[in-house]
């Protein structure tokens, strides 16, 4: 298999995880890893999908771009899944930005070897329209959590949502990107954050955010986080990748 990383283990991605060592045998040689830098952008609205992509420990946002310049996410993949799931669907372009939010690796696969595999109902096809399901109830319910919950809450959410894809209690994040992310003003990031880290769930410095207090954060949070979690359990089963993560 073509990598760029001699430390990198399929078994860090749940979907990759979850093939059988015959079908993965066979799909090995047609996965490539390769390292994806903060802010790259593998799609772009309305952009052909070329390649899917399954995460390492890196985190990749879809956002959607409004015509004033402004943007907000409306979900996240990490290493739990895929980047590109629209393919199963059979639109082979992309309805959001896809943008890496947090660096690090990820394995690549080619587009056309990917619609095969889901004509042929292969294993992949299987496991990522399940996949698919659960992202789609994330993308649903950050929709209506934007709509409905205090900043707070949502900030809550959106930390224990990224802490969960990147298996480390601490995030290289700044109020700004955060604020892009969630669709809100940067002073009301700094106010929400503040009120975490005086409760000493998190702290934060130049960038860093560090998670304290998981079990604080969970009941800082809306119910969103509960009900995503709880689908992506469902759908996809509670073992987690060994994790290698290297701090």
């Amino acid at each position: 298999m073509p990598t760029s990383d001699k430390d990198s283990q399929i078994s860090d991605n749940k979907l990759l995880e979850s093939l059988s060592a015959n079908y993965l045998k066979l799909l090995a040689p047609d996965l490539e890893f390769l390292q994806l830098p903060l802010g790259k952008i593998l799609y772009a609205p309305k952009g052909r999908i070329e390649h899917v992509y399954f995460p390492r420990w890196s985190a990749i946002s879809m956002v959607n771009l409004f015509e004033d310049g402004s943007m907000v996410e409306v979900g996240v993949v990490g290493r739990e899944g895929m980047v590109g799931a629209s393919l199963i669907s059979g639109d082979d372009l992309s309805a959001h930005q896809a943008i890496v939010q947090i660096a690090d690796g990820a394995w690549r696969l080619n587009a056309g070897i990917f619609k095969r595999d889901i004509e042929n109902n292969g294993e992949l096809a299987i496991i990522a329209r399940r996949y698919s399901q659960a992202l789609f109830t994330q993308v649903a319910q950050t929709a209506a959590c934007n709509r409905m919950h205090l900043i707070e809450k949502r900030l809550a959410r959106w930390l224990l949502l990224m802490r969960d894809r990147m298996d480390s209690n601490v995030l290289q994040l700044t109020h700004e990107f955060i604020a892009t992310m969630l669709g809100t003003r940067r002073a009301g990031v700094s106010i929400a954050a503040g009120k975490l880290q005086s409760s000493g769930i998190i702290s934060y410095h130049r960038g860093k955010v560090t998670i304290l207090n998981q079990r604080k954060l969970e009941a800082a949070s809306c119910e969103c986080h509960r009900i995503v979690s709880a689908e992506y359990d469902r759908l996809l089963g509670k073992q987690s990748p060994v994790s290698r993560r290297r701090q």
